[in-house]
């Protein structure tokens, strides 16, 4: 075997040694923040200028603050579980598609606890960086949620009076 072809097959294993590794990182994340609810040791995960990008939620900048927020998530939904569906790597991003629920006890996006069993999709990009979470665009399906704990009745699903 040449030195290029052989250079070349060590660059791909190593290529797909990153990918794996950033998958690992990210699902180690997900397992302390949403599944043990552990926001301290999800913290340990992100780096210190982490931006969670959370759509018409706005962003939430900074380490200590993305811990904050997961905290808030993991009081208001205590029995919280995050469960992976697909999980893809390319370069420094990793996308997940899981299922979310649990049981809503405490105050969320405004919404007193309403004691319900929600359960939701969500598909989370996640750009990794030296070994860190560096951003998170995060694009739950909030509908389900505020359907779910019973704040809002999307009027297709009504009943007709």
């Amino acid at each position: 075997m040449s030195t290029k072809t052989t250079q070349a097959k060590e660059g791909e294993m190593t290529a797909q040694n990153n990918l794996e590794e950033n998958k690992r990182i990210v699902r180690a994340f997900i397992e302390a923040a949403f599944n043990q609810h552990q926001a301290d040791r999800a913290a340990d995960y992100m780096t210190p200028d982490i931006k969670w990008h959370g759509g018409t939620l706005g962003t939430v900048e900074g380490r200590e603050n993305f811990a904050g927020l997961i905290s808030a998530i993991v009081s208001a939904l205590p029995d919280l579980r995050n469960v992976e569906q697909d999980i893809i790597a390319e370069r420094d991003i990793v996308s997940v598609r899981a299922v979310v629920e649990g049981t809503h006890k405490g105050n969320l996006l405004g919404i007193p606890a309403s004691g319900r069993h929600v359960k939701w999709d969500a598909v989370d990009v996640y750009r990794v960086a030296d070994g860190k979470i560096a951003e998170e665009w995060a694009a739950d399906d909030l509908l389900a949620f505020v359907y779910g704990v019973g704040a809002y009745t999307p009027p297709w699903l009504a009943q007709k009076s």
